[in-house]
């Protein structure tokens, strides 16, 4: 690609030497990059409106993921859950605790998956 300076320099170089045809050569060249202009304007555009809808799929996929801490806590609190449910299903009818109901609490948290302890 040639420099701002060497394009002027190659323009007055070929540019005729009546007044009126070197301000027509002139406006020539620059109606031209005015297009140029233009089209990489609108090329600018169509890519900064993919570029903002990649980032929405990015932000949407993004909102559907879970953190791995999250994830760790909703399966801890899960199993605490159904551990204390059959502990209350063992018990006698007058919500007494019974040995089973016992050995079921006693029962240890599992290990992490997704996290280091």
């Amino acid at each position: 690609m040639l420099s701002a300076t060497s394009s002027i320099q190659t323009a007055d170089m070929i540019a005729p030497r009546d007044h009126q045809a070197r301000a027509k050569h002139y406006r020539d060249l620059l109606v031209g990059a005015h297009r140029t202009i233009e089209t990489l304007q609108i090329k600018m555009q169509e890519l900064e409106f993919a570029l903002a809808a990649t980032k929405r799929e990015k932000d949407y996929a993004m909102s559907l993921c879970v953190t791995r801490t999250a994830a760790e806590e909703a399966r801890l609190s899960a199993f605490r859950l159904a551990r204390e449910k059959a502990a209350i299903l063992m018990e006698n009818p007058d919500d007494e605790p019974t040995n089973e109901s016992e050995a079921i609490r006693a029962i240890r948290d599992p290990k992490p998956k997704w996290t280091a302890v």
